[in-house]
């Protein structure tokens, strides 16, 4: 592994200076730590096969059954407000409270909205996804190792 000075000038040649701007508190880099023992990784053959197993197709149903809608809602959201805005400009400048009015609460319910919807598919996924997901990960590694 090559060491360099802060103070020296990046090699001839060398077109990124990303490490020698780095504060000195991330000087010299740090080595990288493996904590897993070094493993073959699956193969192509065995994703294959895993891609065909019953359970994996549940998954990828399970996971559609919930994105598709999701995501289509998203868009209809968005896009509403943005019509709105366009469109509906006297609706939209109604005050509501005081000087804020109807299109900056409705700008503000966008991320609100954004929030409630990543807070349920984190919970959708750790509930329904990944217990599924995590064993055929396993599988794959078992069928690695063997």
């Amino acid at each position: 592994m090559t060491t360099h000075n802060r103070d020296q000038q990046p090699p001839q040649g060398w077109t990124d200076e990303t490490e020698f701007h780095l504060p000195e508190d991330h000087w010299p880099l740090p080595e990288l730590v493996h904590t897993e023992k070094p493993h073959e990784g699956p193969t192509t053959a065995s994703f294959i096969a895993i891609s065909k197993t019953p359970e994996y197709q549940n998954l990828r149903s399970t996971f559609r059954r919930f994105a598709f809608p999701m995501t289509i809602a998203g868009l209809v959201s968005y896009f509403t407000y943005v019509l709105l805005s366009i469109y509906a400009v006297e609706f939209m400048s109604t005050p509501a409270i005081g000087a804020i009015n109807v299109g900056t609460l409705l700008g503000l319910a966008q991320f609100a909205v954004t929030y409630i919807w990543t807070a349920a598919y984190v919970r959708f996924a750790n509930r329904k996804l990944d217990p599924t997901a995590s064993a055929l990960k396993a599988r794959l590694e078992e069928g690695a190792q063997a």
